[in-house]
């Protein structure tokens, strides 16, 4: 069979999902058939080619908050994309099964076709098993961390090769399996070529800069274990308690907890200086970055979050904003000296950092200046396309 690849994906739809339309894409170019099953948005088509990739999505169930809703909206995600797996493999046919967590399920997918010796991709986005006590506040004694684990583990020695998105997650997940020799880090490198100047909308620009002196902004999902709720509050004591009523906030991004947040802001009484964009396209992006003058990052430190690639890091300073993050393990190897790190998680102190960026230009430049070099010589997409192609090199 000829070198084919299906990505199944269930957290975003495609290509919004920004991580996995870079890689269906650089394996397109380097002479696979690529098919993506991934959940659509009412106004997405169930099937289309875009760039030569065959997408397939169904649609996406509603936003889940409990228990129950998440058992309901994975068992769903999981019978839509076994029965479109099927059809394609007997429509199309593919070589591989490129699964993207979260969740860590996919793995029963797989166990049919590799009778036939289609090979399984395991590409752990996120370490489920932290991602979810954090969402749920449960502690690692209970039955759900150690299911997870379970998941975790199976998805692993089912795989034929394991990707992480960073070193941080590597080291965890590898003292929980058996390491195998193929383990590859594919880094989520910002695409230069779509989120840039060229991108940027002057109108959209303008008309923030005419509201605002000065302007931060956040990109990112917005569930419980994001921190968008610590960012509001923080942001509260910037323009309420200390005064700053020149200050503007741009919040990009969508997920479960948004309807939550927009309200969140109105109690804090902080709706006249945030801005909810819901869900960018590259152009929105661009325009709103090159608006501002910090990028935020506020999920807090906790097991999950200290082991996570976090794509908005590394796509501030390839825009040249200097970041303001908790103090994360992995946020501090990418960014080095081009972010200031705050201290156990403290709104307050995340306030004050923003705010003295704010009041600092020579410092907001050099720090922006940095975090533009360390991508442009460690993070470009090319190195993460390399990897990936290396990976599958090692399987075909």
């Amino acid at each position: 069979m000829k070198k084919s690849v299906i990505f199944l994906v269930q957290n975003l739809p495609v290509p919004q999902d920004r991580r996995v339309w870079m890689e269906a894409q650089t394996l397109r170019q380097n002479g696979f058939q690529v098919s993506v099953i991934s959940p659509r948005n009412p106004n997405q088509k169930k099937f289309e080619i875009i760039d030569g990739v065959f997408i397939y999505r169904y649609l996406k169930p509603p936003k889940s908050s409990g228990y129950l809703s998440y058992l309901w909206e994975y068992a769903y995600s999981f019978i839509n994309t076994l029965y479109l797996s099927f059809k394609i493999y007997l429509t199309r046919g593919f070589s591989a099964i490129h699964s993207a967590n979260p969740p860590d399920f996919f793995f029963l997918i797989a166990v049919p076709f590799k009778l036939f010796g289609v090979k399984f991709i395991y590409d752990q986005h996120d370490l489920m098993p932290e991602m979810l006590l954090c969402k749920f506040g449960k502690s690692k004694k209970s039955w759900l961390y150690k299911f997870l684990l379970f998941m975790e583990r199976s998805s692993y020695n089912l795989s034929d090769a394991h990707i992480a998105t960073c070193l941080s997650g590597q080291e965890v997940a590898l003292t929980r399996v058996k390491p195998k020799p193929k383990n590859f880090i594919v880094r989520s490198a910002p695409d230069l070529g779509v989120i840039n100047e060229k991108s940027v909308q002057k109108k959209l620009v303008d008309s923030v800069k005419k509201r605002f002196a000065h302007v931060a902004c956040y990109l990112g999902v917005m569930g419980p274990q994001d921190g968008v709720d610590k960012l509001l509050r923080s942001i509260k004591i910037i323009v309420r308690d200390l005064g700053r009523k020149d200050a503007g906030f741009i919040i990009m991004g969508d997920g479960d907890d948004l309807d939550r947040l927009k309200k969140m802001s109105a109690t804090l009484g902080i709706s006249e200086h945030v801005i909810f964009t819901g869900w960018a396209d590259a152009k929105i992006i661009s325009s709103y970055f090159s608006a501002s003058q910090i990028g935020l990052m506020p999920e807090p430190k906790n097991d999950y979050t200290d082991n996570s690639l976090h794509n908005k890091v590394l796509e501030y300073m390839s825009f040249g904003l200097p970041v303001v993050a908790y103090e994360l393990k992995e946020a501090q190897r990418s960014a080095e000296k081009a972010a200031v790190f705050v201290e156990n998680n403290d709104e307050e102190a995340f306030a004050r950092a923003v705010v003295e960026l704010f009041d600092t230009p020579e410092k907001r430049k050099a720090m922006g200046e940095i975090g533009k070099e360390r991508v442009k010589v460690s993070f470009q997409k090319e190195m993460s396309q390399k990897e990936l192609i290396k990976a599958y090199d090692s399987l075909f």
